[in-house]
């Protein structure tokens, strides 16, 4: 079995083992439309997202839409 060797710098808990590691991002919430909320889902559905990850493409397009202008 290969176990990590750790110092007593840092020490690994067994929830941490494994876990992925995620960008840090901030629960963040906004009002939209009815109809764009029913978009964004079924965008998400369609393209086997989650629904931020289709709001931080759109979001993502925009600025960079924005940047080249």
């Amino acid at each position: 079995m290969n176990t990590p060797t750790l110092t007593d710098d840092h020490k690994t808990t067994s929830s941490e083992v494994g876990k992925p590691t995620k960008p840090l991002v901030v629960k963040y919430t906004t009002h939209l439309p009815p109809a764009w909320i029913k978009w964004v889902k079924r965008e998400a559905v369609e393209r086997d997202m989650k629904d931020y990850e289709v709001m931080q493409l759109a979001l993502d397009t925009f600025r960079r839409s924005q940047q080249a202008a």
